[in-house]
């Protein structure tokens, strides 16, 4: 064998490895793999050179870019120039730099049909331009022949963007139907692994989706891909995001242990402290409703023992509504922490309380924040601000059908208002999971505040519940800032209210009135 032989026997095998590395999600190994190639032997070099710029796209966009730029001279021929034009388009697009994506878009245009799949190939990106410009119509005929790509880590890529665009018009039944499509490339068979970032991302948003809509057959499409896929550190985000919202359906469903082992499987993932807060605050949620609040507390604590540090003007999305959470979770039992967290949230404010949903202009991204809004008013206690926040955000939210945070926003009305109207809305998106724990949280949170003694304060109410909790005089007066003096007179109100003279007698009526 020359030794001309052994070198281009090499390279193709290098240039194979890296590209299942690639689509396997493990872009370090393909990097390594791709070590010089630009001076690879002849066609080995272009198509090498494409791999190496579209795998530092997964990780340093601005770097591709400028990759690419520096390596132009290398494409010779047709095939190349066009795939380079369309990697070029794509990086550009990734920057959004749309002007000069659409420049190099169009020389792949001029080439298009005198390569393989050319149309097709030229369509998804057409496809993924429209999404980016925020283009949301799923019968452009981009949409409809991208999907027919040959190959299927492109066709599943191209369903995730049509997806997107459904959701965008309005038509979320298509969103989910092209979601499943995208995810069903997990369990089929290929000759090469189907993109795993790909894949990643869609069975997130189908999961994420189906279980705030209490869609059974698409949490189960999810479940599947999510078991069948490997995944690595490369796609981690989306690890993490699929359990959690797989354990939230578990919740919904009635299954508390599973979504405390999916909750404990997602903390493990936490690569920074917003997971880690949103794991606990996950777990003491569950706890919480399942009765436990022993365990809720610990959670809760641990969960404010990492948030404490984080820099959170810095975060997004669910990140941010986590101060929603921890102050929701804190307002029955500490107030002053309750709106700490209120505060910090209201002065950083509730831009990109949910991207995705933003980002396609959809009326839930207003929900999201308004939810959020009426919540911290809640614990702040402007209740006329809250009722009108949270108002707002139940019509969006139960005209699409989103049951999860339609019980949630219609159980803080209910117990803001005692009005029946709100507790039976609760019930009903909740009935739309089979045995919910929330199905009945909402008149269990009316009757509870029913059952208080009607002269009590709103710090009075806390107070009583705290006692109920095991915190003493001294843990009332750190958590309430009030002095030892105050707290003890605001006790002695406290029982009387309730007609007792001890803390333990004040626990027994607690209890017989189901408060504790």
């Amino acid at each position: 064998m020359s030794n001309t032989t052994t070198v281009t026997g090499s390279v193709a095998d290098s240039l194979r490895d890296a590209r299942v590395a690639l689509r396997s999600a493990h872009y370090e190994p393909a990097l390594e793999l791709l070590d010089g190639c630009e001076d690879w032997p002849g066609a080995y070099s272009e198509e090498a050179v494409l791999l190496k710029a579209e795998t530092m796209g997964r990780t340093d966009p601005v770097g591709a870019v400028s990759y690419l730029m520096s390596v132009e001279d290398i494409f010779e021929s047709t095939a190349g120039r066009f795939n380079f034009a369309i990697q070029l388009g794509k990086a550009h697009a990734c920057v959004r730099a749309f002007s000069q994506a659409d420049s190099r878009y169009a020389d792949a245009r001029a080439l298009m049909h005198a390569v393989p799949a050319g149309p097709e190939t030229m369509a998804y990106h057409d496809l993924r331009m429209r999404w980016l410009r925020r283009e949301c119509d799923p019968s452009a005929p981009e949409a409809q022949l991208a999907v027919l790509h040959p190959d299927p880590s492109t066709a599943a890529s191209a369903y995730s963007y049509r997806a997107f665009l459904h959701l965008g018009n309005g038509d979320p039944a298509s969103h989910v139907a092209d979601l499943k499509r995208a995810v069903a490339y997990a369990t089929l068979p290929a000759p090469e692994p189907v993109d795993v970032l790909t894949l990643a991302t869609s069975i997130h948003a189908l999961a994420q989706f189906a279980f705030e809509t209490a869609d059974g057959e698409a949490i189960a499409a999810a479940r599947a891909a999510a078991d069948a896929l490997v995944w690595t550190p490369d796609v981690q985000v989306q690890h993490f995001t699929t359990i959690r919202a797989l354990g939230w359906d578990a919740f919904m469903r009635g299954r508390a242990a599973e979504a405390q082992w999916a909750f404990k499987d997602a903390r493990a993932l936490a690569s920074h402290a917003a997971w880690r807060v949103m794991a606990h605050v996950d777990r003491a949620y569950v706890a919480r409703m399942s009765g436990n609040d022993f365990w809720a507390a610990e959670e809760l604590a641990q969960a404010d023992a990492v948030a404490y540090d984080i820099r959170w003007g810095t975060t997004h999305g669910e990140e941010r509504q986590l101060l929603v959470m921890l102050a929701v979770l804190h307002a029955g039992t500490d107030a002053p922490r309750a709106q700490r967290y209120a505060s910090m949230y209201s002065q950083i404010g509730t831009e990109s309380i949910d991207p995705v949903f933003a980002f396609h202009k959809d009326p839930r991204a207003t929900a999201f924040a308004k939810y959020a809004e009426g919540r911290i008013e809640q614990t702040l206690g402007r209740n006329d601000a809250a009722i009108a926040a949270l108002t707002e955000a139940y019509a969006i939210f139960h005209a699409s059908a989103y049951h999860f945070r339609a019980t949630l926003t219609a159980t803080a009305l209910a117990e803001l208002t005692g009005d029946t109207r709100w507790t039976e809305a609760a019930t009903r998106h909740a009935g739309a999971y089979p045995d919910c724990p929330l199905a009945m949280h909402a008149q269990e949170s009316v009757a509870r505040e029913e059952a208080m003694p009607a002269q009590l304060s709103p710090l009075q109410r806390q107070i009583a519940r705290a006692i109920c909790t095991g915190a003493d005089a001294a843990e009332l007066s750190r958590r309430f800032s009030r002095s030892m003096f105050t707290i003890e007179r605001q006790i002695s109100i406290v029982l009387n209210a309730f007609g007792v003279t001890s803390r333990s007698a004040l626990l027994h009526e607690a209890r017989r009135r189901q408060l504790a």
